[in-house]
Parts: C-alpha cells; structure tokens; sequence
C-alpha cells in the first residue's frame, strides 16, 4: 500500500525511502508548507513575507481588500476629470465627438455656473443629497433607538428603514429589473426570448415609489415562473440561473418597498411605549408626505447635475466621446463608484463648478466624528480633506481640522504659486478670521506629490483585521 501517511518509522529496508518526510519547511519551491508547530495559511496562496498587504493583515480574494486595492492604484477623479473638461475640451473636439454629446456637455457646463450663495447652496443640496438618513424624523427614530432596551422595537426600526431604503430606491430597483430581464433574454433561445420581451413592455416603468403592487404581483406570479418554466425545459443551469437569482433579489427588494406595508409596520411601532412618546403626534396615514418632504428627498429633486453628469460619463463609455477617450470614462465612473462603496466610511462630495468665470472641479472627503489625535476633553471635531483643481494654476490638496471654533489646516500648492505663500498665508487668516475662527496652526508647502486619502483618514484601514467571510 502506498506511503500516504509518510510514515516516519520506516519498516527494515526501507530507510532510505521514507527517512524523510519530502515536505520539508526549507523547501523553497513550495509557499506555505505545512507546519505542525504553528498555524500557516494553506498553500497556493501567496509566500507571507513582508508585503504591504501582510502588513495590513488583508486578504486580496475579500471585498474589502480589493477596495483597500483600488483606493491605492485608482487614479484621483480629480485628476481625470480636470484632464477631460478643463484641458481636454479641444481635443474631444477634434477627435470628432458627436453632435449630441457636444451638446450634453455644454448643457453641463452651463449647469454647473454659479455665483458665491449658489455654491454654498450647491454644497447643502449635494451634502443633505449624500446621506439619506438626516432631518427631524431620523433624529427623532435615533433617539428612540438610544433610549430603548426592547429589543422587538429596535429590529421593527431597523426593519422600517430597510423598507424606507427599498421604497424610495424604487424606480431604481425597477431600472434595474428592466436591465436584468434584457440581459436574461440574450441568453434565451429565440421563440422564448421573444416571449420574455412582451413581458418586459407590460412593466410600468412609470410607477411611483411606493406603487409597486402592480408590478411586484406581475413579476412574481408571470415573469419569474416562466422563467423557472424555461430552466426546467432547458436545462440550462449556467449563467441564466445566476441572473435569475439576482432578478428575484431585485423584485423582493422592489416588493419590500410597497407604501401600503410601510404604513402598516409604522402604525405597529406606534404600539410600543417608548416609540409612540416621539411620534404620537403623527399620524400613520401621514408618512408618505413627510418621506416625500426630507432633506435627502428635496436634495435629490435640486441635484439635477448629477443625472446630467452620470448621463454624460454612460454615454463617454459607450464611445459617444471618441474611442480613444473610452478608457478614461470607464476610469471615471470606476472612481465615482469607489467613492461610493459601503466600505468608504467618510462622506465624499463633487464640485464641478465655474464660479465667477474661473473654471474648478473639486472632490471633499469628510468625516464629521473625527478622534484621532484628540486632546482630553477636547471631543469630536470634523476632518475633511479638500482637493481642487483650477484651471491655469494647478492642483490643490488641504487638510482641514476644525473642533471648538478651532482650525487646523494644511494646504499644498502648485509650484507655479511658490512666491505667493505670504499673500495665500494672509488671505486664509482673514477668511476665517471673518468667519470667527483662529488657526491652531496653518502649514502652507509647495506641493511634492498628492495626498492620499488613507494619510488622511487611517480608519479606512479598520476593518482589516476582521474575520473574512468571503464565499
């Protein structure tokens, strides 16, 4: 029988043979052997050394650490966008852009002009339009899940605002189920496929948030059966079954958002002691007209800019700018993308704008709960990091720390402003001075290279020594 087991008492004659285990721990061809005396990581992936990545304690396979990835090798947006709108106007021209998409990016231009009090108003819109979660009703569904031990009523709340997410999400989701059926049909044979497409047409693509009853009952009791019809006729369990599976969790995100259920489970929490003490005065027939009227809701009806912007980067990647500036759109939208994962822990704001004539695109990076480095005493203060392009000067980095009418401030600029430090120094005095601020302290240098956005805020590194539950 063969020596499976590597037996290390060898039988008589056979010393030579099996003396040694041929797996030995110097045995440089092989990563990770394996070592009775310690815990090592399976073979196959990776020699341990002293990489960045071991450092950080991340696994590339997991999600999180391919966002750590991609936020170190991702170009800044900052940077592609000023090289695409305020460098490379006259190139896309000449690289013969189509008629429509010239015309779409004037229109945006012409959007993004504003005067001093438009900006400030700008800034709000896109900061309350940036976090869904904000205004009187969620401060008041805050401080219920503060006070309150029960724990039913903490879960009907988060359960509540899980609805809440998937009922204003919505037309999204519908989008999104239009997109996954489109593609599903591609892969259907043809009499099927054309079955499938007279389906999709009776969709209401029109339907309010919250009217998903219609829809929901038509996709649950037509679409999805007959697709299940069609697995079960075909045999097809390749990649038609994997987007089944993400259209039905669509359509139960998209059912989950039903107004009538919503109103249904707040009128339940009204049953709970320590939630009626807040909301006693509302009335469950009331909750469409307040979600309608929070400050994520009207923040997204004034941001009109971004569909315009998102629209003018799909149609950049479908080659509508010119082949060759294909890749740079596809860059784009993978940074704005980024900016938005659910691992980005900060708030991430975009400024294109053209104010008083001067042409600037700027990105923030904000964290309003800011501890690190904190004196005694000296509570939370808010960490932004600021970069802005200008068109003719150059790119900008700062660093701004401000707690207790105290700030902070590190700035970078380009070398073409080198003998203006003193007049740039003043200047920054004199705003905040206006402002009733002082300055613990203001660094101003010639910039070396940019700031990256994990110098500024290390906790994006928290999670790196999590346990990792990638499937």
């Amino acid at each position: 029988m063969p020596n499976i087991l590597r037996v290390t008492t060898p039988p008589s004659g056979m010393d030579n043979n099996v003396k040694n285990n041929p797996l030995t721990t110097n045995e440089k061809q092989i990563q990770n052997p394996v070592d009775p005396a310690k815990v090592v990581r399976p073979d196959g992936r990776g020699d341990a050394g002293d990489s960045q990545q071991t450092k950080l304690g991340l696994n590339s396979q997991s999600n999180f650490g391919n966002f750590i990835q991609q936020i170190g090798e991702a170009p800044q947006l900052t940077e592609m966008f000023s090289t695409l709108f305020l460098q490379g106007m006259g190139n896309m021209v000449e690289a013969g852009i189509g008629p429509d998409f010239a015309e779409e990016i004037s229109k945006f231009m012409e959007m993004v002009k504003m005067s001093d009090p438009e900006l400030v108003n700008f800034l709000k819109n896109q900061t309350n339009g940036a976090v869904r979660y904000t205004g009187t009703f969620y401060n008041m569904l805050r401080q219920v899940m503060n006070e309150t031990q029960s724990v039913e009523l903490k879960a009907g709340i988060l359960d509540f605002l899980k609805q809440v997410n998937d009922m204003s999400s919505g037309p999204h989701l519908l989008e999104n189920i239009r997109g996954n059926l489109d593609i599903i049909s591609r892969y259907m044979l043809r009499s099927d496929r054309q079955a499938l497409q007279q389906m999709i047409n009776q969709l209401d693509l029109k339907a309010l948030p919250g009217d998903t009853k219609q829809n929901a009952a038509f996709l649950k009791n037509e679409v999805l059966p007959k697709l299940g019809e069609y697995i079960s006729k075909t045999r097809d369990f390749g990649v038609i079954r994997d987007l089944i599976g993400v259209l039905t969790f669509n359509t139960a995100r998209y059912e989950n958002g039903n107004m009538e259920k919503l109103i249904d489970n707040f009128a339940k929490l009204l049953n709970f002691q320590g939630f009626r003490a807040k909301f006693q005065a509302v009335q469950p027939e009331e909750l469409p007209q307040i979600l309608q009227h929070t400050n994520y809701e009207k923040a997204t009806k004034e941001n009109t800019w971004a569909e315009k912007f998102l629209s003018m980067v799909e149609n950049g990647v479908k080659g509508q700018a010119g082949i060759e500036n294909k890749q740079v759109f596809q860059n784009l939208m993978n940074a704005v993308l980024l900016n938005e994962s659910v691992y980005m822990p900060v708030l991430h704001l975009m400024l294109p704008l053209q104010l008083n004539g001067q042409l600037m695109f700027s990105e923030m990076w904000i964290d309003p709960d800011d501890e690190s480095g904190a004196a005694d005493g000296e509570g939370r203060r808010t960490k932004l990091l600021i970069k802005f392009d200008i068109k003719d000067l150059g790119f900008f980095d700062m660093i701004l720390l401000y707690g207790k009418e105290k700030m902070d401030m590190y700035l970078s600029y380009p070398e073409i402003l080198a003998d203006k430090e003193k007049e740039i120094h003043g200047a920054l005095e004199s705003i905040m001075a206006q402002n009733g601020i002082s300055f613990n302290s203001l660094i101003l240098e010639k910039a070396a290279e940019p700031v990256s956005l994990s110098q500024v805020f290390p906790k994006i590194f928290e999670r790196k020594n999590t346990i990792n539950v990638t499937i």
